[in-house]
């Protein structure tokens, strides 16, 4: 099954996290596909600021990146296993509500190219 994955394209830390992403997923061997949040087919599906991972269900922020440590190498693993800890978890998803709103203050934040709409009318 392929994922995919959505991230925000206006992020220097997303954009490094996605290239991440894309190793690990090519070293695993799992299919994965990457769009940005404020293309389109985010849009359409109501996704928001928060990275998005479509695997066998959809993962939302922190359980986004639990889900791709399942990728990650065998050496980052065990921070996936540790989130199915509740206190952890709970934890992890703290941490990264405080990274996801000071990101671009403390990463910095590029251009992102964004698809054409179509014309409406």
């Amino acid at each position: 099954m392929t994922w995919t994955l959505y991230y925000d394209g206006g992020c220097n830390l997303c954009h490094v996290s996605r290239l991440q992403a894309e190793d690990w997923a090519h070293r695993a061997g799992q299919p994965l596909n990457v769009d940005v949040l404020q293309g389109g087919a985010a849009i359409e599906k109501g996704y928001g600021e928060a990275m998005v991972l479509e695997a066998e269900k959809v993962y939302i922020g922190a359980d986004a990146w639990l889900k791709l440590l399942t990728i990650a190498p065998w050496y980052l693993r065990w921070v996936g296993l540790l989130g199915k800890l509740p206190v952890f978890r709970e934890i992890l998803k703290l941490g990264y509500g405080i990274v996801a709103k000071y990101r671009k203050k403390w990463f910095g934040s590029r251009a992102c190219a964004l698809p054409s709409q179509p014309k409406k009318g």
